[in-house]
């Protein structure tokens, strides 16, 4: 329907998802129709993991893990040298952010919102985190999101995961 009229334009919009491309420092986004379901906890690449501090000029081959808001309170397993991609819902427009902190030794590798794809006021966007364990290891990221001029409370929406980094030879 077009807004104020009461027919139809003939034209229905599929919902839109994105995938990320393997590699998240080339950060290739492609739009595809959304096909419902269960969200996917990995995204499965062939090729070597990366060592840590290693880039894409180097020949290294990232693999990343896809993570959202239905991983709450997981733990997810990784070889070392994987990234995990942790993507929540956030609607910066009514204030309410995402304040995310890690554990030593798990690196934010990027840190990015995405606004959403319309001018319609009060539509969520996406807050999107890359992170890379260090070493072998067990580290926690957690967000809350919340007014950032408002005090933090036991209300607030809040998101944890536990990611543990395996040795690449185990898998």
């Amino acid at each position: 329907m077009i807004a104020g009229c009461t027919e139809s334009n003939g034209i229905t919009p599929a919902p839109q998802a994105e995938v990320v491309h393997p590699n998240p420092t080339a950060m290739s986004v492609t739009t595809v129709p959304f096909v419902p379901g269960p969200q996917p906890t990995s995204v499965s690449v062939t090729g070597a993991p990366a060592a840590a501090g290693d880039s894409p000029e180097s020949g290294a081959t990232f693999r990343t893990v896809f993570v959202n808001s239905t991983s709450n309170g997981q733990l997810i397993t990784v070889p070392f040298g994987d990234r995990v991609l942790v993507r929540l819902i956030e609607n910066p427009t009514t204030g309410y952010t995402w304040n995310a902190t890690t554990s030593k030794g798990l690196a934010i590798v990027t840190d990015t919102y995405t606004a959403p794809g319309t001018t319609l006021m009060g539509t969520p966007g996406s807050h999107e985190w890359i992170l890379l364990p260090q070493a072998i290891d067990t580290y926690t990221f957690t967000a809350v999101s919340h007014r950032p001029w408002e005090e933090v409370t036991g209300a607030d929406k809040s998101f944890s995961i536990v990611i543990q980094a395996t040795n690449p030879a185990n898998h």
